[in-house]
Formats: C-alpha cells, sequence, structure tokens
C-alpha cells in the first residue's frame, strides 16, 4: 500500500520510540547493568521489563499493521500495568533516609525510579498523539501488511535481540518454571554455581490477597472485647470508691478520654463524634467546647486521646495518630476558627494539625495518649492486632512532634495483648486502663514492661485522669467515679 510522506515520517518516529524503548532502558539494564555490572533485577524488576517489552511489541505491530485504536489501548493497558509495578516497586524505598535505595543508580535515582517516569513518560505521549490524530486514528483500512523500510526492519531487529539477552539472564539467574524472581537478587553469574533457582516468593504470591497489603488492619474495638477479657495480672491494688460525678447532659457522644490539669484545675474530655469538652474541677459546668472538622487538612480518625500539654494547651489524637493542639485564648473567637471547627465557643482556638508518625508501631492503631512533663514528650501506645501482636510505646518530642523513641513492651504469640484505652502518668510511672480487663496496668519510667496492676470494680469504664495525684476519676457513660488508691 503506498505511504504518503507524513506517514512514513509518523511510522519512523514510531521506529524511533520503538527502539528507543527497547535499547535504553531495557537493553542498558540487561546488558551493561546485567552482564556488565552484575545487577541481576528482582521479581518486580521483572515485571516492569516485562511490560516495556510487550510496549514495544505493540509498537511492532503498529509499524507492521498500521495505527488502529486497539494498538493505542494495548499500549496504555501495558504501560498502566507498567506505572504500577513501577510505583509498588518505588513505594517501598521512597521514604527511606538520603542516600538509601535498591540496585545500581542512573543520574542520581535507582533503576526502580527510572520505571515510573518511562512509564509515565509513555502515557504522555499517548494522550498526546490522541488529542492531535482525533477521528484519524485508523490507518492502512483494508488491513495489508505495509512495508516496512530499512529503518523500521532495524526496529524489529532490535527488540528480538535484546529478547534474546534477556532470555538468558532470565533463564540463567531466575530458571524455568516452576522457579520465580527474588526478592533480593544475587550478582550475576555465567557459571550454574552462582545460579539461585527459587521458588520462595510463590508463598508471598500465595496469602490472602488484599488491596490495602499491610495496612488493612481491623479498626479499634471500642465495646467490650471477650477475647482480652483476661487480666494479666491475678493480683493487684484495688482502689476506694470517693463519689460518683454525672457528667453535664450537653456532653455529646460516649466519652473516649479525659484529662486533668492541677494548676488550671480544668478537666478536658474528648467524645466519638469529635468534640473536645472543657469543664470545672467539679465536673459539673462546661467552660468551652468544640467540635473538631476531622477532615480539614488531615483526616482524623475517631478520637481516642486528651491530654494537657501547658495549662491552656491541650492535644486531642484520632486513632490513627493524627492530633490536633488546642489552646485556651480568651480573646479568640469561634467564627474565625470555621475552617477547623464544624462548632464550639468563643474562647478557644486551634494551632497545630499533624500526624505522629512512628517505625515499629507503623501497622497499628492507639486509643491512648500521654504527656511527660519531665521529658516533654508524647507517649503513645500501641493496639495489639492479628497480624502485630505487640504492644509499643512510642515517644515523641513536643518540639517537633517527630519520633523520640520506641520499646515494646508486650509480644505475645499465643494469646492477643492489652488495649490501653487511656494512659495517664503519675511521678515518672504510666497508668493504663485495660477496660476488657478491668484492670489499670502499671508501667515502669522508661516503658520497658508492665509491672504490676490495679484493680477495678465491676464496669466498663474507658477513660482515665489522675486527680490531685491521689485519685483517680473513672468514665463509665455519663458517670464520672472518683477513686482513692
Amino acid at each position: 500500500m503506498p505511504m504518503t510522506d507524513k506517514s512514513e515520517r509518523f511510522y519512523n518516529v514510531v521506529a524511533l520510540a520503538s527502539m528507543t524503548l527497547i535499547i535504553l532502558p531495557v537493553g542498558i539494564a540487561c546488558v551493561i547493568l546485567g552482564f556488565g555490572f552484575g545487577d541481576n533485577p528482582c521479581i518486580l524488576c521483572w515485571q516492569e521489563r516485562a511490560a516495556l517489552m510487550f510496549v514495544t511489541l505493540t509498537t511492532l505491530f503498529i509499524m507492521r499493521y498500521g495505527l488502529r485504536p486497539k494498538y493505542l489501548g494495548l499500549l496504555i493497558f501495558y504501560s498502566t500495568i507498567g506505572i504500577f509495578m513501577a510505583l509498588r516497586h518505588t513505594g517501598g524505598h521512597f521514604l527511606r533516609d538520603i542516600g538509601q535505595g535498591f540496585a545500581l543508580e542512573i543520574f542520581g535515582l535507582h533503576t526502580y525510579t527510572w520505571g515510573v517516569i518511562i512509564f509515565w513518560s509513555i502515557l504522555l505521549i499517548l494522550s498526546i498523539v490522541l488529542f492531535f490524530l482525533g477521528s484519524n486514528l485508523i490507518d492502512n483500512e483494508d488491513g495489508e501488511v505495509r512495508y516496512l523500510s530499512k529503518f523500521q526492519s532495524l526496529a524489529f531487529v532490535s527488540f528480538f535481540v535484546i529478547l534474546f539477552f534477556n532470555s538468558i539472564q532470565a533463564f540463567t539467574q531466575v530458571g524455568p518454571p516452576p522457579f520465580i524472581g527474588h526478592s533480593d537478587p544475587v550478582r550475576f553469574s555465567w557459571t550454574p554455581k552462582g545460579w539461585n533457582w527459587s521458588t520462595k516468593n510463590w508463598s508471598g504470591l500465595l496469602k490472602p490477597f488484599s488491596l490495602r497489603g499491610n495496612y488493612s488492619i481491623e479498626k479499634p474495638y471500642f465495646k467490650h472485647d471477650v477475647r482480652r477479657k483476661i487480666a494479666m495480672f491475678q493480683s493487684g491494688d484495688t482502689l476506694v470508691k470517693v463519689k460518683d460525678i454525672t457528667l453535664p447532659s450537653r456532653i455529646r457522644g460516649e466519652v473516649r478520654d479525659i484529662d486533668y490539669h492541677t494548676e488550671s484545675k480544668i478537666f478536658a474530655l474528648v467524645t466519638d463524634q469529635y468534640y473536645l469538652y472543657l469543664l470545672d474541677e467539679k465536673l459539673e459546668s462546661i467552660l468551652y467546647y468544640v467540635r473538631i472538622d476531622p477532615l480539614y487538612s488531615i483526616d482524623i480518625k475517631s478520637l481516642v486521646g486528651v491530654s494537657f500539654i501547658s495549662p491552656r494547651r491541650i492535644m486531642v489524637i484520632g486513632f490513627n495518630k493524627s492530633f490536633v493542639i488546642i489552646r485556651i485564648n480568651d480573646r479568640a473567637k469561634i467564627v474565625d476558627q470555621y475552617a477547623g471547627f464544624l462548632e464550639g465557643s468563643n474562647g478557644i482556638e486551634e494551632k497545630i494539625r499533624g500526624n505522629l508518625s512512628s517505625v515499629r508501631s507503623k501497622y497499628a492503631y492507639i486509643r491512648c495518649l500521654a504527656y511527660d512533663k519531665k521529658t516533654q514528650e508524647l507517649v503513645i501506645l500501641s493496639i495489639p492486632n492479628e497480624k502485630n501482636n505487640r504492644v509499643i510505646a512510642t515517644r515523641f518530642s513536643t518540639t517537633d512532634f517527630l519520633l523520640n523513641s520506641e520499646r515494646e513492651i508486650f509480644i505475645d504469640d499465643n494469646d492477643l495483648g492489652p488495649v490501653i484505652s487511656s494512659l495517664k502518668l503519675i511521678d515518672s510511672i504510666l497508668f493504663g486502663l485495660e477496660p476488657n480487663s478491668n484492670e489499670i496496668l502499671i508501667l515502669d519510667n522508661e516503658s520497658a514492661a508492665f509491672s504490676g496492676a490495679i484493680k477495678l470494680p465491676k464496669g466498663n469504664f474507658q477513660a482515665l485522669a489522675v486527680y490531685k495525684k491521689d485519685q483517680f476519676v473513672l468514665v463509665e457513660g455519663r458517670i464520672a467515679t472518683f477513686f482513692s488508691k
């Protein structure tokens, strides 16, 4: 079929793009980095490389049979697979410290990062082609095989040569089926003694599938959990009941946590409906209140913790470790707090929103928050779950809210660990309320381990505060009960 000069130029551009894709990323990765420098691809690298080969193969179909919508569709399909694999690969290394990563660097970027750039560029070029060609996508309508120029034929030769070299690398370094790629491949070897054929990664691929991967953690369970009803300690101190106080009826939602500041003589409590209430010392009058907008700036899950970090500054936190710091300011007007508050009273304002980022408890939620005045640190305890049955005590600086330290204080492969729903600090000793086993667990100053317990009377207590050092305040429903040691 005769070709116009314009059409011929287009297919020459396609041939150039085809050779660029197969020679530069795939060819260099195999021949220079692989055979030359001994850099073997991991299992995800192989998938990215395969996607690039399928993209290149599709360009060969375009040169041979003409430009058709189905080929553009295949290019988009293979590119989306490739960019997913590249992002999946890069995502595991993006947050590492500077200079860290996997495999060799090219112009300061590791090879898997170039995968993102290459597939993104392919999609960008395809969008330009679709934009300018419009309805003129179909070329060579009668389906005849196109005549290839020498330059266009060179693209076919390049593809099969690079495919041959990759086949050698794949067979020698990975092996025939059922062997599969490695997570941490050893360096390239021409001798069979250096070949490492393995089926190890099949076990990971056959695990139950989840779109969220390691992030598919069950949400905190706020009702009584019978799975955790066994007490950690069979004996312990007991408390003496002093009095019951009914909380103000204006409080909306279930109380999740409570705190008390001895200098300002103010109680602070949070509810599951994103309310923060500041009450007087007698727990009778609401001095200030706000309802926090949980979707402004960051996503704050249901509030689970509250703690004074100064007489006029209060921190509230969601179970996903997202927090808000609120300050008492007599000149603050609620109308000026539209962004952060859904409703509230005058005299209170938002100062900071942010996230606490941990390492060991990255895949765990929390239900408590405490402030250590001596070290000026925030303390949280993780909730054990079926994937990570550990309790991690994590401390953060109140200067920049970055991680200071982490320690494992509970590890047990057999029994589910305790859920601390409220955490308070007295004289460098942490007291954590465990509502399921009805006890207050005691942790030493360094949060190294649970060292004892205070037994509670029957009830469904969810929040704990320390009142004047020698008394505890426990909240069950609308009742705040004062206990003495």
